[in-house]
């Protein structure tokens, strides 16, 4: 966007506030300004949040063209090609006019751009790359606006246009971008940075961006926009290391740490007398990698000793809690005494969020911290993501202590498995010396750990439903080519996957499969979606149009034997969950949950894309979940 933008925007707090007081009464529902406060969530980075906001009006057809824009606009950041391309196909449809037409034209360009991006080298990358310019030029044809013009002599060098070309379209959308008074000052000098990149002035382009830098802040939403850019540029150019370090944002960091020594420890690990040096020794961590969000859980010692580091700094911060919150105080802050409790009280109320592994009950289920601890993981790298950043963990940690499941050492020993960095605080070295033992640790130091013995009584499992799309219309005589030709197909499907579902079950048309390993259920997934997509049913006897939707969850449940199929089953709410998922679910989609996405991107899985969809109603008033649509990586759409 090129509009000039206030600077006394809403907060993350302020736009959450505001939404759950609307929520909360029908009156100020009524009233609420969603456009304008999606507008502040994409500026301050959060655009699942911005397309929540708007998802409503949009459902009931009350949508104006420029909130569906803006709708657009979140869609694209989230990464929803498919969801942004068909709301700007609505707005263009309209015939819009004026900056909204330009901003319309520009945002299409930027869809034909991240498509581009996305697809392998072709004919369908190739057009993608025509389609980009063409959109991007239409609208500086329209406008002068150096937006879509800067992206239209970008795309030209991306696309293989001739380098004269570009560089002349370059030089004059700086020209216009110096005198035009309309550019927000961050957009203007982001403009002339990538003007100087395609002109080959690095000096000019670095302190240009770290002009941008300055006047965008807080804006992190915009500043990732300008960093995404210029890593698209990076395939053609080569960008100066001071162009990276104009563009630098604070880091996204998730946490693992002790918690302070029960009474009677021994020998001592985190003794309550270390508070004020690991206090001192986590803030100079923060400051020194510039981490301005964190994802963590909430625990006595460690955890909220980080969390208030970074609440005092003004970081944002997201909190994670294993099980139902009664029961984590009790098993997890109390015994370190009421002041604790009131800290983890206090904390929470100044986070930006609180979620759950479990909103139920612990029943003494260890297994949920590990699964709470790869949520983490999980939404970190996901976050980072999003700001076109590297995610770092922050560790407080003695590394000689027994690993367990989702302990720190457990914890510690998941994410250098990911070759991300991690910056350790040697907690044995702060207690035997009382100084400061701050050591960077990468994966490469990783050292051999034993595994722990598996003693839980749930299990972390992903969990598949199906059904076909239509089942309920088919005539009696249609029922032996289903049986026949649609469980058959699925049936060859099951056959030949590696490693195969753990448990299969089936009841007229509907799926249900359990597998442990939730690359091999995404897998699975998208072969049983396109083996579906690729049948010609009326050949086989069944109706055109047939087709599967699939719902996924990744989450702990009970396995226990079923008396009535005479097998193991799986039980419990994170079974009911996903299957709530599947009959929401699109023909010829597959839909999981948050949870599923997240574990995904902590098992550091790269071959799959989960594009969030929004906070969508599940089957049967079971709530509203938070949605996403699974695909391949290098999938177009």
């Amino acid at each position: 966007m090129q509009r000039s933008e206030s600077v006394t925007a809403p907060s993350l707090h302020e736009i959450l506030e505001s939404w759950e007081a609307a929520e909360a009464d029908p009156a100020q529902r009524a009233r609420l300004d969603r456009l304008g406060l999606a507008r502040a969530a994409l500026g301050l980075g959060h655009p699942t949040l911005a397309s929540e906001l708007l998802r409503e009006p949009i459902a009931r057809g009350e949508a104006t063209a420029e909130l569906r824009y803006v709708a657009a606009l979140a869609a694209a950041r989230i990464g929803a090609l498919g969801q942004a391309q068909a709301l700007i196909d609505v707005v263009l449809g309209q015939g819009v006019e004026g900056e909204l037409q330009v901003d319309a034209l520009s945002l299409a360009g930027r869809v034909a751009k991240d498509r581009w991006a996305r697809l392998p080298a072709g004919p369908r990358r190739d057009e993608a790359g025509r389609e980009a310019i063409a959109r991007y030029r239409e609208a500086w044809s329209a406008s002068h606006n150096p937006f879509p013009g800067i992206n239209a002599a970008t795309m030209m060098r991306l696309a293989g246009a001739a380098e004269e070309a570009s560089r002349e379209l370059a030089r004059d959308v700086a020209a216009v971008a110096r005198v035009d008074a309309t550019i927000a000052p961050h957009w203007r000098e982001a403009t002339l940075g990538e003007a100087a990149l395609l002109l080959g002035d690095d000096d000019a382009a670095a302190a240009h961006y770290a002009a941008a830098v300055a006047a965008a802040r807080p804006r992190i939403g915009d500043i990732a926009s300008m960093r995404r850019q210029m890593r698209l540029l990076a395939k053609q150019l080569t960008i100066p290391d001071a162009v990276h370090a104009a563009l630098a944002i604070p880091r996204v960091a998730a946490f693992t740490g002790h918690m302070l020594d029960a009474p009677g420890r021994s020998p001592a690990r985190f003794p309550a007398s270390l508070e004020g040096t690991v206090t001192q020794a986590l803030a100079e961590r923060i400051d020194a990698c510039n981490i301005g969000f964190a994802h963590c859980s909430a625990a006595c010692g460690g955890d909220l000793l980080f969390i208030e580091a970074l609440l005092a700094r003004g970081a944002e911060v997201h909190v994670v809690l294993p099980f139902e919150r009664n029961d984590f105080v009790a098993s997890s802050v109390a015994f370190a005494g009421e002041a604790w409790v009131e800290r983890f009280d206090r904390a929470l109320a100044r986070v930006a969020s609180v979620g759950y592994g479990v909103r139920e009950r612990h029943l003494g289920d260890d297994s949920l911290y590990a699964y709470a601890g790869a949520l983490v993981h999980g939404a970190a790298v996901l976050h980072a993501r999003e700001l076109e950043a590297e995610p770092l963990l922050v560790a407080l940690i003695d590394e000689r202590s027994q690993r367990r499941p989702g302990g720190a050492t457990d914890l510690l020993a998941d994410w250098r498995a990911l070759g991300l960095e991690t910056q350790c605080i040697d907690l044995a070295g702060l207690r035997e010396h009382g100084g400061h033992a701050l050591v960077p640790v990468h994966a490469a130091s990783e050292r051999a750990v034993e595994e722990p013995a598996a003693n839980s009584r749930r299990e972390v499992r992903t969990m598949l439903f199906a059904d076909m799309v239509g089942y309920s219309r088919l005539a009696e005589h249609d029922t032996p080519a289903f049986m026949a030709h649609f469980l058959g197909t699925i049936a060859e499907i099951v056959e030949r996957t590696q490693p195969p579902p753990g448990f299969v079950n089936t009841w007229g048309d509907g799926l249900f499969m359990e597998f442990d390993d939730v690359a091999a259920a995404a897998r699975f997934a998208l072969c049983l979606r396109d083996a579906i997509a690729a049948k010609d049913w009326p050949a086989y006897g069944l109706p055109q149009g047939t087709a599967i939707r699939i719902g996924m969850h990744t989450g702990p449940v009970f396995r226990a034997f079923d008396p009535l199929i005479r097998r193991d089953n799986y039980f419990g709410s994170h079974v009911i969950r996903a299957a709530r998922i599947e009959p929401v679910a699109a023909a010829g989609s597959v839909y999981v949950s948050r949870e599923l996405a997240s574990i995904l991107a902590a098992r550091g899985v790269d071959e799959f894309a989960a594009d969030y969809l929004g906070t969508l109603p599940l089957a049967k008033g079971y709530g509203s979940e938070r949605l996403y649509r699974l695909r391949a990586a290098h999938e177009a759409e």
